[in-house]
């Protein structure tokens, strides 16, 4: 039984299903190296989730490493919550909707040691999930042995389509100006914006990252070692 998936309502019997998740990589040591993580799973009963993320990493000199990743990953939930309704007398309806859902972020790491006592970190990530919800539902019991016992059609009056844009980026320059004491100087992006669609679109939404408003942060950071 799931105890939380109503927010706060019954619990609902979840569907037995299969999974897999595999791993492939090349040899770390070398100046390049390739990896694949998979994951897949199936309920048999109309939710269907994958995760595909390959990503690379390249070493051009011992103090220079270079990576970059790829996450796209998809989720069919035939079941996904999407609100608690109150209507007149009090009554709470659980809505469920069938989600369909697409997610797709970049990773662009960089490290790179200038000196024994400095050092630049980089880490930049652009992100987009959508998600369009069709055949909503409401809960009419939820330990129902049969998974079609357990929903009925409901009419929904409102949308849950989203589009969730944004993009966060942090840059670190670390300076070791004495043994154990160390300066550190941090630049931070962020943005982030939201859109009532739910069609995942790569290039429109990828586009979108970049206009959305952004926020910068500049830190500094000393640390101090006491030897007594």
């Amino acid at each position: 039984m799931r105890d939380r998936v109503t927010r706060g309502g019954p619990a609902v019997r979840g569907n037995a299903n299969g999974s897999a998740w595999f791993y492939v990589g090349t040899d770390s040591r070398k100046a390049l190296s390739l990896y694949y993580d998979g994951y897949y799973e199936n309920d048999g009963r109309g939710t269907v989730r994958k995760n595909m993320i390959p990503s690379m990493t390249w070493r051009p000199t011992p103090a220079t490493s270079v990576s970059v990743g790829f996450r796209y990953n998809t989720n069919d939930d035939d079941s996904q919550w999407v609100a608690n309704e109150e209507v007149a007398g009090g009554e709470v309806r659980y809505v469920f909707g069938r989600l369909t859902q697409r997610t797709a972020a970049f990773t662009f790491r960089v490290n790179y040691t200038m000196t024994p006592d400095l050092s630049l970190q980089s880490y930049a990530e652009p992100f987009v999930s959508a998600g369009d919800y069709a055949h909503y539902k409401r809960l009419v019991d939820g330990r129902a042995a049969r998974y079609e016992d357990r929903y009925r059609p409901y009419d929904y009056p409102e949308s849950a389509d989203f589009t969730i844009r944004s993009f966060r980026t942090t840059n670190v320059l670390r300076w070791e100006y004495r043994p154990g004491s160390a300066l550190f100087f941090v630049c931070q992006q962020s943005r982030e914006g939201e859109l009532d669609a739910g069609r995942f679109n790569f290039g429109r939404d990828f586009r979108g990252v970049f206009s959305t408003p952004a926020q910068n942060v500049f830190l500094v950071k000393l640390s101090y070692w006491f030897n007594l």
